[in-house]
């Protein structure tokens, strides 16, 4: 089974990687999908849990505006 670490540990990877690639598309499903996590973690009161999910997505969020501004 899939462990919260191991999730985390990709959606940083992942934002990395896609930062580097400039894919914006990628990182806006990214953030997207982060928010689904973060709902989840939330709807089981998991508050520590649907935090770190918040902070990836807002530098997912914040990797997509440095590249908007670069352009």
């Amino acid at each position: 089974m899939v462990t919260v670490e191991q999730i985390i540990t990709y959606i940083e990877q992942t934002l990395a990687q896609r930062f580097l690639a400039n894919d914006q598309e990628g990182l806006r499903r990214l953030q997207l999908a982060l928010g689904e996590l973060m709902a989840a973690a939330s709807s089981v009161e998991d508050r520590a849990t649907a935090m770190r999910f918040r902070v990836l997505a807002a530098r997912a969020a914040n990797q997509r505006e440095a590249m908007s501004g670069e352009e």
